[in-house]
């Protein structure tokens, strides 16, 4: 090949390497401009969302409004969420804080197997379509959300919690008193 040749080739790649930065560089200032009265953060409005649960009732974040609820994404290949669920299942039972499972992306059968096993008390709903999760930006899990009785996201803990004491801490943030 001759030496203009591959200076061809070369500028070429350059040419095609700029468009693929430009275009992923559009995609994501679209995506953080996207629908702003969505966001999933402290202080602000925890998005609205219904899902189903195993037993196939609806459950909306509107049913804890005066309430407050605790939010738990998760899945059962996710090792950090197997490792913190029986810790948030055992705080749920000694606050009597209400929580909710959000399970991400997986089918029936595998999600009732996983809550039959760890036996888990609260409820748990599919998001299989994964709309639950776009809504609260989830990039990993555990993803833990403490909303109050307002409806307002209180606390957003990304990663797994670890200690009983600590996932106890954030659930009194909303805890009601009779």
């Amino acid at each position: 090949m001759s030496k203009e040749m591959n200076r061809v080739i070369r500028r070429m790649i350059q040419y095609m390497l700029l468009m693929v930065v430009l275009i992923g560089g559009v995609y994501a200032v679209s995506r953080f401009l996207g629908d702003p009265q969505v966001l999933a953060i402290p202080g602000e409005a925890a998005p609205e969302f219904s899902a189903v649960d195993l037993e196939g009732t609806e459950i909306r974040l509107a049913d804890y409004k005066g309430k407050g609820v605790v939010l738990n994404f998760w899945a059962s290949w996710c090792n950090p969420c197997v490792n913190e669920l029986p810790l948030l299942n055992e705080a749920h039972k000694l606050t009597g804080v209400d929580m909710l499972a959000i399970n991400v992306g997986e089918g029936k059968e595998t999600v009732q197997h996983f809550a039959d096993r760890y036996d888990l008390e609260f409820p748990i709903v599919l998001d299989s379509e994964m709309n639950i999760k776009q809504k609260y930006q989830l990039v990993g899990m555990p993803l833990t959300i403490i909303i109050d009785e307002d409806g307002t996201l209180v606390e957003r803990h990304e990663g797994e919690l670890t200690e009983l004491e600590d996932i106890i801490f954030l659930m009194n943030r909303i805890r009601q008193d009779d």
